[in-house]
């Protein structure tokens, strides 16, 4: 990208970001107007005095100190109202910003969402968004500081044109290694916000994990490995704090060569009568009035040049189109009959999980898949919501491809319970009702009746209205999945998904379990993955799957006594052997 396109990431910024707060910014560039405008004055008024001085006006007494006060005035108050109205229009920015942030990872492909950590994820909605943030208040810091450099240079040519000229000729030597800074810092502060993700997603790892490396001993490993991170986030944060700090040293030399040529140009002048002492004093004001700005414009150029890699990677998460295409086809409530033909899927890292799968599940009938770890079974179950589309082959819902049904009524005909029962922010209802929108407060307790969740709920101090925080261990295993499968029966959707639903409980809440599972399965299309295969010894089919393929299908019967992968299975965990 070349630096005249580089600052279109900001013009796209302005377009889809800042135009709804367009009236709002106008002001705040109204008042930044007034203060170049009553800053850049100053040296206009000193010159002014200066000469009434030298005339020895008795009014300049009066109207002097006024002027000077009166110009202070305006632009104390300039100065507060824009950075106030700016501040807010900004904080506005990075809200919008971080609700589209997140609306866009939700609907994202899994696939998308599981090509860098969680916490990775999480760290764009602070460091990337607040350096875009920091860089437009530092556009409105430096749009301030250009006006009033232009200000006063207008007010400087009024009084010696061909001084100020040579001035701004000086500063215009000024540009070429401003740029090349300004490009380094973007490389650097591309590299930093990726570095910042990868520290918070190893810190967070780290903690999430701090159980296991106390009993394995492995803090030192864990410590390490975040040193690393650490360590390469100093290198480039050192790197970036230098070439910012080259900036202002360029601009002091450059000011004192300019002062050093001002003086030696006046200094003849004077002495040839050619300028007055007003008309000195008035462009040594000037000088004095845009020196400030002049000194701050490269640390808002190098603000600018920080906020467009964070724009850039901003952009990236929000221009990633989904490979999950939504289909036209609105299908009401289906019977559940599921068949898959010749599917294949290989995920993105191109590990083949599925290879010419072919099976037909019948309706309102106990399917489970079995098999070693790795054989395909999750798949199997992330492609029927359409979490992945299968990169080979189709699946159907009673004739019809899924791809052609919208996402919306496709999710409606299913219901999930896995062994990580999820729940979320909101009340003992809200979790329950979150499996159907309108589901009214007596739907939601009869499910949590059938579900044997009722009892411990009306036990809590608020009951249903009992509030839920996902970080607290507020609940046990059994209860969370019980809420789990309340959630899935109010849902009452034809096809259920059992993932390892019980593998984690002890055996009195596996029994309690097992009963309401027992109840919600009942007249449903349901697909059990177990490695216990106590649990699915009862099923009406039972798909045996290793590495990506079905090689077995029966009842339990009918495969052990064939004598295959299943039998093998069942030989380990009952027998030992």
């Amino acid at each position: 990208m070349s630096e005249a396109s580089g600052f279109s990431p900001y013009v796209r910024l302005w377009r889809d970001w800042l135009w709804p707060y367009r009236w709002t910014l106008s002001l705040a560039i109204l008042m930044t107007v007034l203060v170049s405008a009553t800053t850049g004055a100053y040296s206009k008024v000193i010159q002014l005095v200066m000469a009434a001085l030298e005339r020895t006006d008795p009014a300049v007494i009066w109207w002097g100190p006024l002027t000077v006060l009166g110009l202070t005035s305006l632009s104390a108050v300039g100065q507060y109202y824009k950075e106030t109205i700016s501040n807010i229009v900004v904080t506005h920015m990075e809200t919008d910003l971080r609700k589209r942030m997140f609306s866009q990872l939700v609907g994202a492909d899994l696939a998308r969402l599981q090509s860098e950590a969680p916490a990775g994820l999480a760290a764009r909605f602070s460091s990337d968004i607040s350096v875009v943030g920091g860089a437009v208040r530092g556009y409105v810091g430096g749009l301030t500081n250009i006006l009033t450099i232009i200000v006063s240079i207008g007010v400087m040519l009024t009084i010696d044109w061909s001084l100020t000229l040579m001035i701004l000729l000086i500063f215009s030597v000024a540009l070429v290694p401003v740029n090349v800074i300004g490009r380094r810092l973007r490389k650097l502060a591309k590299r930093t916000q990726a570095e910042i993700s990868h520290m918070t997603s190893e810190v967070t790892e780290g903690l999430s994990s701090i159980r296991m490396a106390r009993t394995y001993s492995l803090e030192e490993p864990l410590a390490r490995s975040a040193e690393g991170v650490f360590d390469r986030l100093l290198g480039l944060s050192v790197k970036q704090y230098i070439w910012r700090a080259r900036m202002a040293p360029l601009m002091e030399v450059l000011m004192g060569i300019a002062i050093a040529v001002l003086l030696f140009v006046v200094a003849k002048r004077i002495t040839a009568g050619t300028i007055s002492i007003a008309d000195f004093t008035g462009l040594l004001t000037g000088f004095g009035v845009l020196s400030g700005p002049a000194r701050r414009i490269g640390g808002s150029y190098a603000t600018l040049m920080q906020g467009r890699a964070a724009l850039d990677r901003i952009y990236m998460l929000f221009d990633a189109e989904n490979t999950i295409v939504d289909g036209a086809r609105e299908v009401g409530r289906v019977h559940g009959v599921i068949h898959f033909e010749d599917v294949s899927f290989a995920y993105p890292d191109g590990h083949v999980a599925l290879e010419n799968v072919s099976l037909t599940i019948p309706q309102g009938r106990k399917t489970a898949f079995v098999g070693r770890s790795g054989a395909g079974k999750s798949t199997v179950f992330n492609l029927l919501p359409r979490l992945y589309d299968p990169t080979a082959g189709t699946i159907s819902i009673d004739g019809i491809d899924i791809r052609d049904m919208t996402l919306a009524s496709l999710r409606d005909q299913i219901a999930v319970v896995s062994q990580d029962s999820v729940l979320l922010s909101g009340s003992v209802a809200d979790n329950i009702g979150f499996g159907r929108k309108g589901a009214t407060r007596a739907e939601i307790e009869e499910a949590a009746r059938a579900a044997a969740a009722d009892g411990f709920i009306r036990a809590l101090p608020q009951g249903y209205d009992t509030m839920v925080r996902p970080t607290e261990q507020a609940f046990s295993g059994g209860e969370r999945q019980r809420l789990s499968i309340a959630r899935a029966m109010v849902r009452n959707a034809p096809i259920l998904l059992l993932d390892e639903a019980t593998s984690a409980l002890d055996a009195e809440s596996e029994a309690q379990i097992q009963k309401a599972l027992a109840r919600l399965a009942e007249g449903r299309t349901t697909l059990v993955i177990a490695h216990r295969l106590a649990t699915v010894m009862d099923s009406d089919l039972i798909v045996v799957m290793d590495r990506g393929r079905v090689v077995e299908m029966g009842r339990h019967q009918e495969l052990l006594d064939r004598g295959g992968l299943y039998a093998d299975l069942f030989a380990l965990q009952f027998s030992g052997a």
